[in-house]
């Protein structure tokens, strides 16, 4: 069995690569479904040049291809053992091959699928390096629950606008009424409408690179970087809720501990609801666990403050609410405390600034006391590389990369001194 690529027509502008196989004197030969510039064509590789904008998916469906007809040809001659290969045996060959191609070029051209693959997508996504590598981590439950709310997303506004959903129409004028109408109809902010975008080219791409279509359109939609305004407490706001007395509502109480606990810890609440007794280290004064989101491992010394609140719970084990509902019920505990300052609050819709004045406990979030642990510890006078090792974040700069090296006990040294403040 001998097989080759070649040009359909390498006089052309641009030529179909088509496939011929020769087996036993019978030939026979189809499309490949890649469509190429003659000058991007190496003919005596059989193979797209370097040159090639879109070498990388090309050369994988070229090399998917001869991995089809060479295990077929291997399957066909495992069945038939008791002799050579025959006219009936190669027109079974001829149909597995077609069969098998024609599915994978329907895939990739688009013509149906995409709704099946956006559900792949979420289902099995791994988080990529900053290089672009492959990992094993999953994303966290958040970032698939936004994944499938896109992809309903993407259904609905197909639905109502009768437009057809496939690869050939993510182009730009589809980016265009699509964020018009997540604008318009959805109600969305432009930061919502960012994550929207965002998810799509993740997605996009993603899909790209399993040869599922060769567009590049979707590289051009644009992510704008408006972003509401973020809202963080004051310490005093963070001192009335520490002594606000909530004896009547052991609900709110409760509520209110678990905040002040991202509060002077600086977690983020996914974090939190998976905090166990095996993090905490009462001898050294610290606890140590590892973010979802990102897996860094991070070192939270117990300061004074937290230390108080942590006297409400000897096991160290807790019984957290839901995200909505913890939401819900701080905006009450705010209230309560008397969080009720007007604040302006700023979004973006259209490109255009909108400001709403609201009472601060309106705004309260559980990702407020995230904020408000950082915004405090920089007032107190903790460097930012000490912080990042308490929250996670990234490392700004060659000395907090490369030169500073903090050991647990310099850490917890420096916060439970700055947090005397509190």
């Amino acid at each position: 069995m001998r097989y080759a690529f070649y040009l359909d027509k390498p006089e052309a502008q641009r030529s179909v690569v088509m496939l011929n196989v020769a087996l036993f004197g019978k030939r026979f030969r189809f499309g490949t479904g890649i469509s190429i510039e003659p000058q991007h064509w190496n003919t005596d590789q059989q193979e797209p040049r370097a040159t090639d904008p879109h070498r990388n998916y090309n050369r994988k469906r070229i090399l998917a291809i001869g991995r089809t007809i060479d295990e077929t040809y291997n399957a066909l001659q495992f069945e038939n053992v008791k002799g050579p290969m025959d006219e009936a045996l190669f027109d079974q060959f001829k149909k597995r091959v077609q069969a098998s191609l024609s599915s994978e070029t329907q895939k990739a051209e688009g013509t149906s699928g995409l709704q099946n693959d956006f559900a792949e997508f979420a289902d099995t996504y791994t988080i990529r390096s900053q290089t672009g590598q492959i990992t094993s981590k999953r994303p966290g439950d958040a970032t698939i629950t936004l994944y499938r709310r896109v992809a309903s997303s993407l259904e609905a506004w197909a639905d109502q606008s009768k437009k057809k959903l496939d690869y050939s129409t993510l182009d730009e004028k589809f980016y265009t009424l699509y964020c018009r109408w997540l604008s318009e109809e959805r109600q969305l902010v432009d930061a919502s409408i960012s994550n929207h975008i965002n998810v799509l080219k993740t997605f996009l791409k993603w899909a790209r690179q399993k040869g599922y279509h060769d567009s590049t359109a979707y590289e051009s939609f644009y992510r704008g970087n408006h972003r509401s305004d973020a809202q963080a407490l004051s310490v005093d706001e963070m001192r009335q809720l520490l002594h606000l007395d909530l004896s009547d509502s052991p609900r709110l109480s409760r509520v209110r501990d678990h905040f002040l606990l991202q509060c002077f810890t600086g977690m983020r609440y996914g974090d939190l609801v998976r905090l166990e007794p095996k993090h905490f280290d009462d001898a050294l004064g610290i606890i140590r666990y590892v973010t979802q989101k990102t897996d860094t491992r991070c070192i939270i010394p117990i300061t004074s403050p937290l230390k108080k609140i942590l006297t409400s719970f000897p096991s160290r084990i807790f019984e957290f609410t839901s995200h909505v509902k913890q939401n819900l019920y701080l905006k009450e505990v705010a209230a309560r405390a008397g969080l009720d300052k007007p604040t302006t609050v700023a979004q973006y819709r259209q490109g255009t600034r909108m400001e709403t004045v609201k009472p601060k406990f309106e705004l309260m979030t559980t990702h407020v006391a995230r904020r408000s642990y950082v915004s405090a510890s920089v007032q107190f006078g903790i460097p930012e590389s000490v912080i990042s090792i308490v929250t996670g974040h990234s490392a700004k700069g060659m000395l907090q990369r490369h030169y500073i090296k903090l050991d647990e006990v310099a850490v917890r040294d420096i916060v439970v001194k700055a947090w005397k403040q509190l």
